[in-house]
């Protein structure tokens, strides 16, 4: 037992197509006058149309669609109620300001540890144990050279 076959509408849509063909030629764009208006669509008469939003579905996306359908027509409707009844009402946001943050300069401030650039030091870099006239020290028979920076190192 097999379902019966809908009969075959391919007659109608043939003919439907010649005439669109025919019509599109028929049609000369380089007069520069106004285009025809488009022919009437064609329904397929198996097609539901949904009483919501006036689209056409087969049987079983039908069923799917209108109750979709009917459930965002009644949120539709309830939110232009809402928004009609606020219409004379004043905003209630509350317009946020913060306070402003008071800073203190400070005279001898010394830079965040976590900065990662070199920063200048108000403290002189001299080698501890040698004199600032001096460029060499050799004292000790280690032989290391102790030297000191120039003020244009600094």
């Amino acid at each position: 037992p097999e379902p019966p076959k809908k009969p075959s509408n391919w007659r109608r849509k043939h003919e439907e197509f010649i005439a669109t063909i025919r019509a599109a030629k028929g049609l000369n764009l380089k007069d520069g006058g106004k285009l025809p208006p488009p022919p009437p669509p064609s329904y397929d008469p198996d097609y539901i149309q949904c009483p919501y939003c006036q689209r056409r579905f087969n049987e079983n996306a039908a069923d799917r669609h209108i109750n979709f359908c009917k459930e965002q027509a009644a949120r539709i409707t309830n939110k232009g109620k809402l928004a009609a009844d606020t219409k004379g009402k004043l905003p209630t946001r509350t317009q946020y300001k913060p306070t402003p943050v008071k800073k203190i300069p400070s005279v001898g401030s010394t830079p965040s540890p976590s900065s990662r650039l070199p920063q200048p030091s108000g403290v002189s870099k001299t080698v501890v144990g040698a004199s600032s006239s001096k460029a060499l020290s050799s004292s000790g028979s280690s032989g290391s050279k102790i030297q000191t920076l120039s003020p244009a190192h600094k």
